[in-house]
């Protein structure tokens, strides 16, 4: 990481515009920099794996949308306690998106956490995968949610679904991530529809986990009665 600058160390008036991430040049490099790493672990070689630091690196100056996007994929990954330490970077981002305010100070902390060869291949695949359909499928749409006046109500509901990623269930981070997904990609569209999307997908896993938790505490109260 040294001889370079972060893409977290954003100043207030930092901008990635969307063109530039949903091009068919940046989408070709994230395969390519996959394939490279996919070649070198067949043929034995040591494959680097990647960092925070890296995946925004590539995006050059990463603007708010892309921060939250590269985030909720990290919790993705089966990296041990990512889901856990980043989503403390999703609320951060909350609070400073809702401020209107570029970068994400603090989260400098993180940007060195690795993720493994296999990991990074997979992150980059993905990444590819949803520039490309945002490219393909989206755009400027239902632009009145992007209204400041609904800034909180939406900083609120990334907020709990950073929350809900927090807590340590098995599988109960992948909801609420896909949902930031799809938010960060409505914001770097300005499509509203995938706001509402992400809303309805969030709201879905929530009543799952409450369902399943329901649940256990049936299957536990019937078999230790209190």
């Amino acid at each position: 990481m040294r001889g370079r600058r972060s893409g977290l160390a954003l100043s207030d008036r930092a901008s990635l515009q969307p063109e530039r991430v949903l091009s068919p040049s940046f989408i070709g490099r994230l395969v390519r920099q996959a394939r490279l790493r996919r070649l070198a672990l067949e043929r034995g070689e040591q494959a680097q794996g990647l960092s925070l630091g890296d995946l925004l690196h590539l995006h050059g100056q990463a603007n708010m949308p892309v921060l939250l996007i590269v985030l909720a994929l990290i919790t993705t990954l089966p990296v041990a306690g990512a889901g856990m330490v980043f989503s403390l970077g999703i609320m951060a981002w909350a609070w400073r998106w809702f401020r209107r305010q570029e970068g994400l100070s603090g989260l400098g902390r993180f940007e060195g956490l690795q993720m493994s060869p296999r990991a990074a291949i997979r992150s980059l695949r993905w990444l590819a995968w949803i520039y490309l359909f945002a490219m393909r499928s989206l755009r400027p749409r239902w632009v009145w949610l992007h209204s400041m006046r609904l800034r909180w109500f939406w900083s609120v509901w990334v907020v709990l679904m950073a929350l809900i990623i927090f807590l340590p269930i098995p599988l109960g981070n992948l909801f609420p991530a896909v949902s930031l997904l799809m938010f960060g990609l409505g914001l770097l569209t300005r499509d509203g529809l995938m706001l509402v999307l992400s809303l309805l997908l969030g709201l879905a896993g929530l009543s799952a986990l409450v369902a399943a938790a329901g649940w256990l505490w049936r299957v536990v109260a019937s078999t230790w009665p209190f």
